[in-house]
């Protein structure tokens, strides 16, 4: 099988072994009898473990290689869905949450990684078409997921259970890489690797500042991710079925961002598209907040959903091209260690500022405030790049900057 097609393949099922229990994760644990509060307590363990084992893993697939990597993130969550689908003890659903966030970081950069080094397709088309392939996959788990879960709420996650054992199939079969016996036999030490990347990301003024981008974004999303489902199923006085066509209007719009990066990037920097990106998340996300009615909140959170979809695509391609081969993954997992710090953050303090939501018919201030404020956060990261832009005295990107430096 060519790299890209089982790298499409496997974005579509990595996607999909999630989003399907994603669509009502949190409908899930109220009804586990957890407050909002609680779930979020676990989502911040769920980011805190990938904010620690990021950079550790990510060293890994530089040393030992991007399948063996992969395939271990896989087995790890399949471990954690079973664990999560079988128990109400939140101890084990405590327990269950590392070994999720554990999967996460061994497959974030190493599939990426993998990809990059082995496939001739260009990194935007890799990257706009896998991230389109993703939002397809969570158009089907929007109508699949609420569909199962209307029925029981562990369906979703036998399904899903499903998908990580194909998956881990094609992986092991079909992933052939190169070059993993010199990374093997390398004498460069894994606390090196390490080292070097943390000196490179900080170093490179472009890089760092994409690391700080990640921080600020991942906090904006924390509320919006988290909050969506109650906010929009008690807005809408129906049953759970109506969030499976919300999940799948929105995996259609974050599909139409993807595709608008590529769009865009034709005549705009990079820079440029990541403003953009933040801006779409940032504006729609306030105005969400602002409302208190299904359609005009329905409306503009599909807008947000819009910017969601632009902003990853942006930052893959943004950061790929400014790092080697030799220390991808583990740069690519500092910049999801650093988002996921924002992660954690936002979801504590949005937590607390839901403390006293714990089911559908509670008071939609707290999310409002959470929504809002949020939004605000998502603008932050404009000034930043405003700023960075005018700085460099370039009127295009920092792209050219560095191109003609290399020059």
């Amino acid at each position: 099988m060519q790299s890209h097609k089982l790298f499409y393949s496997v974005s579509f099922l990595q996607f999909f072994m999630s989003e399907i229990t994603g669509t009502t994760l949190i409908l899930f644990l109220l009804a586990k009898g957890l407050s909002l509060q609680s779930a979020n307590f676990l989502l911040v363990v769920f980011f805190v473990s990938i904010f620690l084992f990021e950079i550790p893993t990510g060293a890994i697939a530089d040393k030992y290689g991007r399948k063996i990597s992969v395939i271990l993130g896989l087995c790890c969550f399949l471990l954690y869905s079973v664990l999560f689908v079988w128990t109400d003890h939140i101890g084990v659903l405590v327990f269950a949450q590392v070994f999720g966030g554990l999967a996460i970081c061994l497959q974030s950069g190493s599939l990426e990684s993998w990809v990059v080094e082995n496939s001739d397709k260009p990194m935007e088309v890799l990257f706009t078409t896998s991230n389109s392939i993703q939002y397809i996959s969570g158009f089907i788990c929007g109508l699949l997921g609420a569909f199962l879960a209307t029925f029981n709420y562990s369906l979703p996650w036998a399904a899903s259970i499903l998908s990580i054992i194909v998956c881990i199939f094609l992986c092991s079969f079909y992933m052939d890489e190169e070059n993993v016996a010199h990374r093997k036999t390398s004498t460069t030490r894994i606390k090196t690797i390490i080292g070097e990347s943390v000196r490179i990301g900080f170093e490179n003024k472009s890089i760092w500042i994409v690391f700080m981008i990640g921080l600020f974004i991942s906090f904006s999303n924390s509320a919006g991710n988290t909050f969506q489902q109650p906010r929009l199923v008690g807005l809408s006085e129906q049953g759970i079925w109506i969030m499976g066509f919300i999940k799948a209007g929105y995996s259609l719009c974050m599909t139409l961002g993807s595709y608008l990066v590529r769009k865009l990037g034709v005549r705009y920097s990079d820079v440029h598209i990541l403003m953009y990106a933040c801006g779409m998340i940032g504006i729609w996300l306030i105005l969400a907040g602002a409302f208190n009615t299904f359609y005009p909140v329905l409306l503009t959170f599909l807008i947000y959903e819009i910017g969601r979809g632009m902003y990853p695509v942006a930052k893959q391609i943004f950061l790929n091209k400014r790092i080697s081969n030799e220390y991808r993954s583990t740069l690519l997992s500092l910049d999801s260690a650093i988002s996921q710090l924002g992660m954690c953050v936002g979801l504590i303090v949005t937590g607390i500022i839901s403390r006293n939501f714990t089911d559908l018919s509670s008071d939609q201030t707290p999310i409002q405030i959470s929504w809002v404020m949020c939004g605000g956060i998502a603008l932050i990261p404009i000034i930043l790049l405003f700023h960075v832009n005018r700085v460099s005295g370039k009127s295009n990107s920092w792209k050219e900057k560095e191109t003609k430096q290399n020059v």
